[in-house]
């Protein structure tokens, strides 16, 4: 056999041996690809039920929000569901209303999405999600009635879309009870509230975006 054969038969092996190598550390990559259901599908299906109660500013005044919210959870980790809240902020004096005390009253609500991490762990974090649609409206305060004086009680009132995701801290109190400890952010479409006597602006188009914060407590199989 001449030099030029064994050269060739060389190099043959060695290109065989690197295709060999890399087509091992390809199926080793694929036998160690992780996703979000786990490499058996779905192996566990749970469900909770939850209340909120939390706290926000909307066009600078105290606000209390109450929520709801019902998930299916999957493999321990990811909540889908339906999620409402209701907001009411405090009443202030509007001159242009005869001095009486108006406030924004409203709720939003729609799909509700979850991502928990190390759901195991007694301590851990969570990132909820919901998106939908709401309506808001610029009302007399119930301390203002007169009466049976409801003459200006709605002023004026409008629909939104929502989009609001946050992150909580989430500890397991019991196996079938966890508390929550979170902050979103509500970002929604622009609002347009005036008078009806003359059309002036009430309030500013983006005044229901902004922060809050509150407690959740979820009972459950998680």
């Amino acid at each position: 056999m001449n030099n030029s054969k064994i050269k060739i038969m060389k190099r043959t092996t060695i290109t065989l041996c690197l295709l060999l190598l890399a087509t091992c550390a390809f199926a080793q990559e694929e036998e160690e690809m992780k996703t979000l259901f786990g490499n058996n599908g779905i192996t566990s299906h749970g469900g909770y039920g939850g209340i909120t109660t939390s706290y926000t500013n909307i066009d600078n005044r105290d606000a209390i929000m109450i929520g709801a919210r019902g998930a299916w959870l999957i493999n321990h980790k990811i909540g889908i569901g339906l999620a409402g809240t209701g907001f009411l902020t405090e009443g202030k004096v509007d001159t242009q209303l005869n001095g009486d005390r108006y406030q924004l009253e409203g709720g939003y609500g729609g799909l509700f999405l979850e991502y928990i991490v190390n759901p195991n762990s007694p301590i851990h974090l969570s990132f909820p999600l919901t998106i939908g649609a709401g309506g808001v409206s610029y009302t007399e305060s119930y301390n203002s009635f007169r009466g049976n004086d409801f003459d200006h009680f709605g002023e004026d009132d409008e629909a939104f879309f929502v989009i609001e995701p946050g992150v909580e801290l989430e500890l397991n109190l019991l196996k079938f009870m966890r508390m929550a400890f979170g902050v979103s952010y509500r970002y929604t479409s622009d609002v347009s509230l005036n008078y009806v006597s003359n059309n002036q602006t009430i309030v500013s188009k983006d005044v229901l975006n902004g922060f809050s914060g509150g407690i959740t407590l979820k009972f459950g199989k998680f």
